[in-house]
């Protein structure tokens, strides 16, 4: 069993202990985003890349250093954990505030779908790209109490050929 699977598995051990409601649980869904990061870590670390830090900011999440290339890589890393939706959301506003893709400073921006096991990487600037040229829906999503929180909804089938999916 390569790393990644144990660590899915025992993320998949981990969710299932702690049913998910759907209520906003903002705690707890920072911890499951917080194994995603883990799981996506472990993920780049088998394609060669080494781990420089974790940053707990708006800028980025990871920052890895790939030696092919000599250069260090930023990552905004998202987890879905929902069963799928056939969508895929980018937060862009929480409590009146730019949040996720209209403030990273990450040169990459991925979203784990924990149970599809799929990995979705794109560049930042290409996402925003998408953003801009697609011009997709966007709602507000139940967030914790007041947030407020939008999100940009693609439908996965319609932006799918501009992301590198990786299956874990």
């Amino acid at each position: 069993m390569l790393p990644s699977q144990i660590i899915i598995k025992l993320f998949t051990i981990f969710v299932f202990m702690n049913r998910i409601v759907r209520q906003y649980r903002f705690k707890k869904d920072v911890k499951y985003g917080e194994y995603g990061e883990t799981i996506i870590k472990g993920f780049l670390e088998s394609q060669g890349m080494v781990f420089h830090s974790v940053n707990r900011d708006y800028r980025y999440d990871l920052k890895m250093f790939y030696p092919a290339t000599n250069k260090f890589y930023t990552y905004e890393i998202k987890t879905d954990f929902y069963e799928n939706t056939g969508n895929i959301l980018i937060e862009f506003e929480s409590r009146g505030k730019k949040t996720g893709i209209t403030i990273t400073e990450a040169d990459y921006f991925l979203t784990f779908f924990y149970k599809q096991g799929e990995i979705w990487n794109i560049s930042t600037d290409k996402l925003k790209f998408l953003i801009n040229y697609l011009n997709p829906g966007f709602f507000k999503m139940s967030g914790d109490k007041g947030s407020n929180t939008k999100l940009f909804c693609f439908k996965k089938k319609r932006v799918k050929r501009f992301f590198k999916i990786h299956k874990i």
